[in-house]
Parts: C-alpha cells; structure tokens; sequence
C-alpha cells in the first residue's frame, strides 16, 4: 500500500486519485510534541481489507519515528491501541 503523508495527515488514494483512507492527528501541544488521533476513515469502496488497521499501523510508526506523544479520541485508534501493547508507548500520561 503506498501511504502519503502531510502534515498530522496520513492517507492513501487510488490510481483515480479518489480517497480511501486517512488517519488524522492535529497537533495539540507543540511543547509536548503531543498529537490527538482525531478520527480514521475509510471509504465504502475500500473497506473490509484491513485498510483502517494498516493507517494505524503506518501512524504508529511515524509518530514512534518522530517522538511524538499521543492522545485518542478516535474510536477504532482506541481498540487498535488496546489490541496492540507496543503502540501504548506513545500514550500520554491521560492515556495510560
């Protein structure tokens, strides 16, 4: 799968260039270098391929590779990071 990436954006289009999936993470605290993953989307045409676990994925890696602190608010990053122990490492202290 091939990822672009912008910034507190992560996302993947098809050879159209229509959207299937992203994973956003504003920044909320530059001192911090903390982020809250706010939502992750997949479209319709895209689902059922594990399109959602593979944007949480390539976020966890990123942010690990940036230092970057994490906070949750999207739903599905909330079990992602409850099944995966090793992406609990990037919780801010409110997280944990």
């Amino acid at each position: 799968m091939n990822f672009k990436y912008e910034d507190n954006r992560i996302y993947t289009v098809d050879k159209d260039g229509t959207l299937l999936g992203e994973i956003v993470f504003p920044t909320i605290d530059e001192d911090t270098d903390t982020v809250l993953v706010e939502r992750t989307f997949v479209n319709p045409i895209a689902r059922g391929q594990g399109l959602a676990a593979k944007l949480v994925a390539e976020f966890y890696e990123y942010a690990k590779q940036r230092n970057l602190h994490v906070q949750l608010l999207c739903p599905y990053a909330k079990k992602a990071f409850e099944k995966h122990p090793e992406y609990q490492e990037l919780l801010t202290d409110r997280e944990n």
